[in-house]
């Protein structure tokens, strides 16, 4: 028997029989709630988050989803590995000259062909070219968290918008 393969379907394709396709609202509801305990020391410690924290995100989707059908583990656990990996690829490649963010579309900003290169070498960044990556800003607040203080540091978009507005307003510093 087939499973339907539409948004928030499971799947009988890929790896394993838990393949699952989460739809926008479901991506969403998981950054949101993750953040949320992100910046609660209850959840989080300066080593990452604290045992049981998946099982609060399953409780926390199906308090909006109820029939969603999403589990700590498979499900959740998964799709904030995806998530990290997307977020730390994106960010290493903010970190290297060349490539560049684009605030309103929420997009990397790099030459296609730059991009390609990099891809070879870092599969990670895999599909992050050409397409809004709307998560990253509330990905930067989550993952960037300075592990001395457990204060949220800079992120690398407000570093560049920082940067931006500093050549803006100084164009001629260093003559």
């Amino acid at each position: 028997m087939e499973v339907s393969q539409g948004k928030g379907e499971a799947s009988n394709q890929g790896r394993g029989k838990n393949k699952r396709y989460w739809t926008y609202e479901e991506d969403a509801a998981l950054i949101r709630y993750l953040h949320e305990l992100s910046c609660d020391p209850k959840w989080k410690s300066e080593n990452g988050f604290k045992n049981g924290y998946m099982n609060k995100l399953e409780e926390l989707i199906k308090s909006v989803f109820p029939i969603c059908g999403l589990k700590a583990t498979p499900h959740i656990e998964s799709r904030i590995k995806h998530w990290s990996e997307k977020y730390s690829a994106m960010a290493e490649m903010l970190s290297i000259s060349g490539f560049g963010w684009d605030a309103e579309k929420k997009m990397l900003q790099v030459e296609k062909a730059v991009f390609d290169e990099w891809v070879k070498t870092h599969k990670k960044a895999k599909g992050l070219f050409g397409v809004p990556f709307t998560h990253f800003d509330t990905l930067a607040e989550i993952y960037a968290k300075d592990k001395a203080t457990g204060d949220a540091s800079e992120s690398f978009v407000g570093a560049i918008e920082d940067m931006d507005q500093q050549i803006e307003n100084h164009p001629e510093r260093g003559e």
